[in-house]
């Protein structure tokens, strides 16, 4: 895929070929965004432009630099950090050795470090010395949507370059004309998505997209969700629930003010929410929305699981 290609951040893919175009780069960029706004993947793109062989400024995906890092094959390009496991000092101290030598066939070496915010304090001390003195032969990308856990004084050292979700009208157009999914699921993916394409495109595979009664009144009883062992893929799981109950909860809010319908996650489901709204108060609602948002956030931290469900149970049901 090359820049032209890649839909919802041409302003910054725009400052991106600038960089390329003026020979400007700096050595280490920092992508902020939320999950789903095309950070890695803008990332890969800018390795592939900086080292095609046909294109300036862009990617041919003809060339074999370009198909090489495609297939990530290229021996120049190394990307590090999985999913959410930390980033360890071993990591890095590999990076640094890597970092320091000449280019076997690439103009110039790129290392993307995903989810850059796992790197634990050992390794983000240890990155900080490469980045007092970075190679003029390499580029570094740090990919993150929580900036707020890298040290400050890594982000002081690079270009920050922020990633906007789309507005949700445009893309639920995208959603419709480009990925043919139905108007009623492409409104309730770019809404419940904030506009974040990657992730709306990854739960409308995942079956996520649907939207019924029973799903609803699943999410509104935690207590019966199987929560089973607390694997990284049962807590993902429970993180797309809790998202998911929150936005029911957040229509609930909107409904109960008086929003337009087009304006809700759910705008299929108005009389089902003008139902629910009488249950709850606005102080009642501003309680839920705050205990979802506080589960969210301990989920990060490692807290028994079972705990933060019963805590949440009692704040839904507690009337």
């Amino acid at each position: 895929m090359a820049f032209k290609d890649i839909k919802g951040q041409e302003k910054i893919i725009e400052v991106l070929r600038n960089y390329i175009r003026a020979n400007r780069l700096a050595n280490t960029f920092l992508f902020v965004g939320p999950e789903g706004t095309g950070k890695k993947l803008v990332a890969r793109t800018f390795a592939k432009a900086l080292n095609c062989k046909e294109q300036q400024a862009d990617s041919c995906d003809r060339c074999d630099s370009c198909r090489k890092i495609e297939a990530n094959q290229h021996v120049d390009i190394s990307i590090l950090g999985v999913d959410d496991e930390e980033i360890k000092i071993e990591q890095i101290r590999q990076l640094q050795a890597n970092v320091n030598l000449r280019p076997y066939e690439a103009k110039k070496k790129v290392f993307i470090i995903d989810n850059a915010h796992n790197l634990n304090p050992e390794s983000s001390n240890a990155f900080l010395k490469t980045l007092e003195e970075p190679p003029q032969d390499s580029v570094i990308i740090l990919l993150t949507s929580k900036q707020r856990f890298l040290f400050k004084t890594i982000t002081s050292r690079c270009q920050v370059l922020r990633f906007p979700g789309l507005a949700p009208d445009a893309l639920s157009r995208i959603l419709k004309d480009e990925y043919g999914i139905d108007e009623k699921q492409a409104h309730f993916l770019a809404y419940f998505c904030e506009g974040c394409l990657g992730k709306a495109l990854r739960l409308k595979e995942a079956g996520i997209a649907r939207n019924d009664h029973k799903g609803l009144e699943e999410l509104l009883r935690p207590a019966s969700w199987s929560i089973g062992k607390s694997t990284e893929q049962n807590r993902q799981l429970l993180k797309t629930r809790l998202n998911m109950l929150a936005g029911w909860f957040r229509d609930m809010y909107m409904v109960k003010i008086g929003l337009a319908h087009s304006g809700l996650i759910h705008a299929q489901e108005q009389e089902e929410l003008l139902r629910l709204t009488q249950r709850y108060s606005f102080p009642e609602l501003d309680g839920i929305f705050n205990t979802i948002c506080e589960t969210l956030f301990n989920l990060e931290r490692n807290i028994n699981v079972k705990l933060l469900i019963a805590n949440l149970q009692a704040t839904i049901w507690k009337n």
